[in-house]
C-alpha cells in the first residue's frame, strides 16, 4: 500500500459500513471481533470511546481503531480493536502510531492497554515494535461463538515509554 496521503481522523457514523467491511474480512477470522451496525453506533455515541479511521489518498477508509474507557479516572484506556483493509502492507503501523500520537499528544492518558490472541504473532510483533510490552497472559479470557475459550496476551504502553521511543 502506498503510504503517502494517508491521514488519521475521528470516525463518523457514515464510516461504519467501511469499518464493518474491514473487521469482517476473512483474513481476520478469529483475530478481530465483529459487531453489528447498531452495536458500532452505540459505541460511537459513548463519550468514553473514540473511533479513528485511516483514510487513503482517495479519502476511503483504509483502517480503523477503537479506543475505550477514555474517561477512566486512572488515566488508562483500552485499544479494543484495530484493523486495516490491507494487512501486512504497513498501514496498520501507520494507524497505530498515529493513534498513539493522538492519544498521548491530545489527552492526559497515561496507559494504553490491549489484548492479543495467543498465536497472533504478527500482531504481537507489531505492538512490540510500537513500544507495547507484554505484561502476561489472560487465561481463557475470550469466549468464542462456539463456546470455546481463548487466552490472550495483555500488552500495554505507558506515556513515559512513548515519550522515550514514540518520537523517533
Amino acid at each position: 500500500m502506498d503510504q503517502s496521503g494517508l491521514t488519521i481522523a475521528r470516525a463518523a457514523p457514515s464510516d461504519i459500513a467501511a469499518i464493518r467491511a474491514i473487521e469482517s474480512d476473512p483474513r481476520y477470522d478469529g483475530l478481530v471481533g465483529r459487531w453489528t451496525e447498531a452495536r458500532h453506533r452505540e459505541e460511537m455515541a459513548l463519550p468514553s470511546s473514540a473511533y479513528f479511521v485511516l483514510r487513503d489518498g482517495d479519502e476511503a477508509v483504509a483502517g480503523f481503531a477503537l479506543v475505550q474507557n477514555l474517561d477512566d479516572s486512572d488515566r488508562k484506556c483500552h485499544l479494543k480493536r484495530i484493523a486495516v483493509r490491507e494487512p501486512g502492507a504497513g498501514a496498520g503501523s501507520v494507524l497505530l502510531r498515529g493513534v498513539l500520537d493522538l492519544l498521548f499528544g491530545e489527552s492526559d492518558v497515561n496507559r494504553i492497554d490491549l489484548d492479543v490472541f495467543l498465536g497472533n504473532d504478527r500482531a504481537r510483533r507489531a505492538y512490540e515494535k510500537a513500544g507495547f510490552a507484554v505484561e502476561g497472559v489472560l487465561r481463557d479470557y475470550h469466549r468464542a461463538a462456539d463456546g470455546s475459550f481463548a487466552s490472550m496476551w495483555l500488552m500495554s504502553i505507558l506515556r513515559r515509554d512513548w515519550d522515550l521511543i514514540g518520537r523517533r
